[in-house]
């Protein structure tokens, strides 16, 4: 995998070189943010390890290293926030061939290390910059598993990260269901290249009042040609405040959708 240019001027698009290069691993077991737990201790096979034989024929998949990991994400740290710039949150990745998520998962992680209780408090604030992490983060792939893989790990990841950080306080129930909410309009199941015209995502914009305006579009959308009568994008036209997005799972067209449900 390697990061290209992109025609959005904040996106990274981390693509495969071969399916070859996505990571092959599962854990089934159901996870939420909060206090719970994923079910699982199954761990991550080691490096250079495959789930099946077969999954190797039918998809060429294998374990992706973390120090690959690494050295294509450090290509692009620019993109992360830093000890300078701990506000660089909500720069967007689109990874159109994501296996299992040790792509997305580290780059969550890099994201999440730079909010903390300490510099947003324990509240909203907190909360929404933790969603803008996770809503600027998106991942494509063909296999089923692999995308319910994906997802279990960022919450593990959400999970870890709010223990860490907030010890025995829980996350308010708003942004547990606004976090799932993103989980399911970020991590897709779809084959990048047979089904890039048909590919809808969500665009979070960030807001004031840990609120989100909502753009819907296609993948390919930069590179269709316009036409004269072609539909506008799906979008908001009040903001959204966060623990209200599972309330509102279509473009709110009032304003009606700002106060807290949390």
């Amino acid at each position: 995998m390697r990061p290209v240019a992109s025609s959005h001027p904040h996106r990274v698009e981390l693509h495969g070189l071969s399916r070859a290069l996505q990571a092959g691993v599962r854990d089934p077991a159901p996870a939420a943010f909060g206090r719970l737990r994923l079910a699982s201790d199954e761990r991550r096979p080691e490096a250079g390890q495959i789930r099946s034989r077969e999954r190797v024929r039918d998809l060429g998949e294998v374990y992706t290293h973390q120090r690959e990991v690494d050295a294509m994400l450090g290509l692009v740290a620019g993109m992360f926030p830093s000890a300078a710039d701990p506000g660089n949150i909500g720069r967007t990745f689109l990874e159109p061939a994501c296996g299992s998520g040790n792509f997305l998962e580290e780059i969550l992680r890099r994201k999440l290390a730079f909010v903390t209780a300490q510099r947003y408090g324990c509240g909203e604030r907190y909360e929404h910059r933790i969603l803008r992490c996770l809503s600027s983060i998106y991942g494509i792939d063909i296999s089923a598993d692999n995308v319910a893989e994906s997802r279990n790990r960022l919450r593990a990841l959400v999970n870890a990260h709010l223990d860490g950080d907030l010890e025995s306080a829980p996350a308010s129930a708003g942004f547990v269901s606004a976090a799932e909410v993103v989980l399911e309009t970020n991590i897709v199941q779809a084959d990048a290249l047979a089904d890039v015209s048909t590919i809808e995502l969500v665009e979070y914009q960030s807001r004031p009042g840990a609120t989100f305006i909502r753009e819907w579009s296609f993948v390919d959308a930069d590179q269709r040609t316009p036409e004269l009568f072609s539909p506008a994008p799906r979008r908001d036209k009040a903001p959204v405040h966060y623990s209200l997005l599972s309330a509102y799972p279509d473009p709110v067209t009032a304003p009606n959708a700002q106060g807290s449900a949390a």
